[in-house]
């Protein structure tokens, strides 16, 4: 009788342990985007919002997690979205582009993915479900 509740707490103690693991990852991934938004806050990005369907749905096409450039109005911005944590983006223009990399050099941090960071993707914002991003 004992022998065979082993045998049956073998693979439930397995099961247990890798939803733990996979637990703990996703924390972890939590954790990293919550460390990105602050220092891209810190270094003086501007957080927006979806707070219509419409920019919600708008959110959600771009590259999430990721900064990529966006031109609007003719002026150059970077946008890192968060569908999934905080349904915002991030915005800020060359300078604290700039200074959100000194950031991430003086603490060490991997630098997060930029989508083709030498191509302007080809939407042009200016009529995007946005307001004005110079507040």
């Amino acid at each position: 009788m004992m022998k065979k509740f082993q045998v049956c707490l073998i693979p439930l103690v397995g099961v247990v342990t890798i939803a733990l693991m996979l637990a703990g990852c996703a924390a972890l991934q939590k954790n990293e985007v919550m460390d990105v938004e602050g220092l891209l806050t810190k270094a003086g990005f501007q957080k927006h919002v979806a707070d219509t369907p419409q920019k919600l749905a708008h959110l959600k096409t771009l590259g999430q997690q990721r900064i990529s450039r966006h031109k609007r109005h003719g002026k150059l911005y970077f946008v890192y979205a968060d569908a999934a944590n905080c349904q915002c983006f991030y915005v800020g223009d060359e300078r604290e582009f700039s200074h959100y990399q000194d950031l991430e050099r003086q603490q060490g941090s991997n630098p997060i993915e930029m989508l083709r960071p030498d191509v302007v993707t080809g939407e042009d914002w200016s009529q995007a479900p946005w307001g004005p991003f110079d507040q």
